[in-house]
């Protein structure tokens, strides 16, 4: 659903996404859970909006943004080029990192200030609140199909994502009727038995994976819907569940470290 199928003259299927998604699964820490890498294309109003680091839409993190705007103007420095760009609905300022080469400035886009271009990146704060495109791919837009066809993922992405968060809401509800309601004064107790290999499992880590067993969709629960089953002096607990669950090969993190799906139901 999240993955762009745009086809391009310059292989963007084979070069940027195969490339892009190698570099960031990698993770430095031994043992962390593996990022599968997303695209999700957005307008520039959607990423002003969020809060957070990270840009969630109806809890689904997006690893790799694409937008499609007007190049406004760009500036070029000694280590790094600012683009501004800007669509109909707002503005931001998009970085790439050069790399210098006997002083020579390389890997500059061919693009120009006033036409459309097409970019890939991650989103980072800068200076509180602000916020930046870090560019890891941009292209100039020669057909104006792509700027319709993008503002149409757009939107046709946000209400599929808005479709299965109600139905994963649902789910959950004829499944653990009331189990949204738990707090720290009255703790509900989720009563799924049996959906797993939970022998000398404990309490929590029981818990735990019986809850992520309801979840019947392809991308799992997100570690928000997860917490909302339990008080806020388990929430630690939580987690050191999931880490055990994961490490033990009983759960498995889909989309992203936030969401989670069993390994096997029985």
């Amino acid at each position: 659903m999240w993955k762009d199928t745009t086809e391009r003259d310059d292989s963007t299927s084979g070069g940027f996404l195969n490339t892009t998604t190698n570099q960031l699964d990698t993770t430095d820490n031994k043992g962390a859970v593996r990022r599968v890498q997303n695209i999700v294309p957005l307008v520039i109003r959607q990423i002003h909006s969020c809060e957070g680091e990270d840009f969630k839409l109806f809890g689904v993190t997006a690893q790799i943004i694409k937008l499609v705007g007007k190049l406004r103007n760009f500036e070029v420095q000694n280590t790094k080029a600012n683009y501004t760009i800007q669509d109909h609905t707002g503005e931001i300022t998009a970085v790439l990192w050069l790399e210098n080469d006997g002083g020579v400035v390389t890997n500059l886009p061919s693009v120009k200030e006033g036409s459309y271009v097409e970019v890939f990146g991650s989103l980072r704060r800068q200076d509180g609140d602000s916020r930046q495109l870090m560019i890891l791919r941009m292209f100039p837009v020669s057909d104006c199909n792509i700027i319709h066809h993008h503002l149409l993922r757009v939107a046709f992405n946000r209400l599929s994502v808005e479709v299965d968060s109600k139905k994963l809401l649902e789910t959950i509800k004829v499944n653990n009727p009331g189990a949204h309601l738990a707090n720290s004064m009255s703790f509900i107790d989720t009563d799924v038995n049996n959906l797993g290999p939970t022998s000398g499992f404990t309490p929590v880590q029981k818990k735990v994976f019986n809850i992520l067993a309801t979840d019947p969709s392809a991308n799992g629960m997100s570690k928000e819907i997860l917490m909302s089953h339990f008080p806020p002096n388990q929430h630690q607990d939580v987690n050191e569940a999931l880490s055990f669950l994961s490490n033990e090969g009983h759960v498995y993190s889909t989309l992203d470290n936030d969401h989670f799906k069993v390994t096997l139901v029985q």
